[in-house]
């Protein structure tokens, strides 16, 4: 466990993670995997049986879904900190979403067949791992409601704070937030074009609200 204790200390920054007991703590990261991914490499396959629960420890990743007519849209950008795979992995069911190496990436993996043995030896710890999938859920559903009856300019500004607010969360952050998407990811999460994405941010930058970079967003307030 000596060669894993930084890696135990870093998940610990993370709010879910962090809120966990330490002998629960403690088990996951010594009976994980540490794999590492190429660029454009699938850490999750939709469609496909669970493999586990992911915890990105260097490197970006994308959550992509397919729509009905086969073409895959972006749902979600996240870094190092972020934890993924709960769906499939604690309900049984085939993988809701792609996740996609966007850049090199290190990765923690606790295998399916690791959280089942780790619900059987103790079921109380059910309830501490749903808290992952329910928190995403609570603010799932309080996006869809706040969307309602806003303006392009609006809806754009909730999403980036949004991101902003999970990136926080999985790291304990505060303050500016650097966000690794691009216009074109954005307005694909929108369902904007490009073009109008493009002149939003600028609008939103001009406000002193954000900082534009090369594909990536620093989210200020």
């Amino acid at each position: 466990m000596d060669d894993r204790a930084p890696i135990l200390e870093f998940l610990k920054r993370g709010r879910w993670f962090g809120g966990l007991d330490a002998a629960l703590q403690r088990a996951i990261v010594e009976r994980a995997q540490i794999l590492r991914f190429a660029p454009g490499e699938l850490l999750a396959e939709e469609g496909m049986p669970p493999a586990g629960l992911y915890a990105v420890l260097a490197g970006h990743v994308r959550v992509m879904r397919r729509l009905g007519n086969g073409t895959e849209v972006p749902v979600h950008v996240a870094g190092k900190g972020f934890w993924t795979g709960e769906y499939a992995t604690f309900s049984g069911q085939r993988v809701i979403g792609s996740i996609v190496a966007a850049t090199s990436v290190r990765a923690l993996c606790l295998p399916a067949a690791e959280f089942e043995r780790l619900v059987e030896d103790d079921p109380r710890r059910f309830r501490a791992f749903m808290k992952l999938m329910l928190e995403r859920y609570r603010f799932a559903y309080g996006a869809v409601a706040e969307l309602q009856g806003l303006s392009s300019e609006q809806v754009l500004a909730r999403r980036l704070a949004g991101l902003a607010h999970m990136w926080r969360d999985d790291l304990s952050l505060s303050g500016p937030v650097d966000l690794r998407v691009s216009q074109a990811e954005l307005a694909a999460m929108l369902g904007l074009s490009r073009q109008r994405v493009s002149a939003l941010l600028h609008r939103l930058e001009a406000q002193g609200r954000i900082q534009l970079g090369f594909r990536s967003v620093r989210v200020l307030s």
